[in-house]
């Protein structure tokens, strides 16, 4: 029996490395009001421990949180739970941006890709170093489209406070060249002892206001391969499983999730984008398509239509849009 916690707060805990870490009002409303969200991916048996309620727990429960970080181990120990509990700072050291980085030159040394690279991501500690033009600065521990800033058409004076702000946070700031993307995905893997399992395809879209997250479609695999250049993307998954499986999957079990996108006129994949360790929104949108069938998950700051995933609320909601 696992118990599931709804924590998405956890690359913000990652990043302070604090176990009693609060995270803002925003993400505490966010963390309340999807609180239910794993009633949607969880087998029958399992317990949800939410905010506001607090479950009689078996002494062989299995943890399962949305991520993991000191914080969350400190959560499951207040709900009075004793484990198993993993390496939660090789988790952290693996969830930095700077596993992109390793996983770029990872899929550069192998050569086995038929497209081109983009170029690699730099890490940067002296905000003097950085550069203008068409580039993104990345916060080392986010996720979802926030602690990425666009820097097109701004001054370089502007760019350097920027990542100056960010390198005195998280200690450095990962800089690249911005793509002309035409389309987000994602790939799903699974590491277990060691070893690393390919999961399937998430087709996400983000919020054009906010550039975060917007929704999934949740479809079948083979609609969704369709959506996407055939042998690019087989080469694709095998050369990326093979690098999780070197690089990540010594040091961590659990879900991982690698955004990717489709750019230029060609639509070349670039598969580094962001590597997560830790469930996503992709996974959740994997159970929703076998259970509910074809449609549209969105999470939005404001009610919504569509079947009502968690629990009615002033600030958030999550629905289901089947279509045919």
């Amino acid at each position: 029996m696992k118990v599931h916690l709804f924590n998405p707060e956890n690359d913000l805990a990652l990043a302070s490395g604090e176990a009693n870490y609060t995270p803002p009002l925003s993400v505490r409303r966010f963390k309340e009001a999807l609180a239910w969200l794993p009633k949607w991916y969880a087998e029958p048996g399992d317990v949800i421990l939410t905010p506001d309620s607090r479950p009689e727990i078996p002494a062989d429960a299995t943890p399962a949180p949305w991520g993991w970080s000191a914080n969350t181990v400190a959560l499951f120990r207040r709900a009075g739970m004793n484990g198993p509990f993993p390496d939660v700072e090789a988790i952290r050291r693996l969830s930095h941006r700077r596993t992109a980085l390793l996983l770029h030159r990872e899929l550069s040394r192998d050569g086995n890709l038929p497209y081109p690279l983009p170029p690699e991501p730099v890490e940067v500690t002296d905000a003097s170093e950085i550069t203008s033009g068409d580039i993104l600065l990345k916060s080392p521990w986010s996720c979802s489209g926030r602690g990425v800033v666009d820097c097109s058409g701004m001054t370089r004076e502007s760019i350097v406070s920027i990542a100056r702000g960010i390198i005195r946070r998280q200690g450095s700031v990962m800089m690249e060249k911005k793509l002309d993307k035409t389309e987000d995905f994602a790939l799903l893997f699974e590491t277990e002892n060691g070893t690393t399992q390919f999961k399937g395809i998430s087709s996400f879209f983000t919020s054009s206001a906010r550039n975060a997250y917007g929704g999934n479609l949740c479809a079948s695999q083979e609609e969704l391969r369709e959506k996407l250049p055939k042998l690019q993307l087989d080469a694709t998954i095998s050369a990326v499983n093979a690098a999780i499986n070197r690089i990540i999957a010594p040091f961590y079990s659990g879900p991982v999730g690698v955004d990717m996108i489709l750019y230029g006129p060609e639509r070349t994949i670039c598969p580094t984008i962001e590597v997560n360790l830790r469930r996503t929104m992709g996974f959740v949108s994997l159970e929703l398509y076998n259970r509910l069938g074809r449609g549209i998950f969105r999470i939005l700051p404001h009610p919504a239509d569509g079947i009502q995933l968690i629990k009615h609320n002033p600030y958030f909601s999550a629905t289901f849009t089947p279509e045919p």
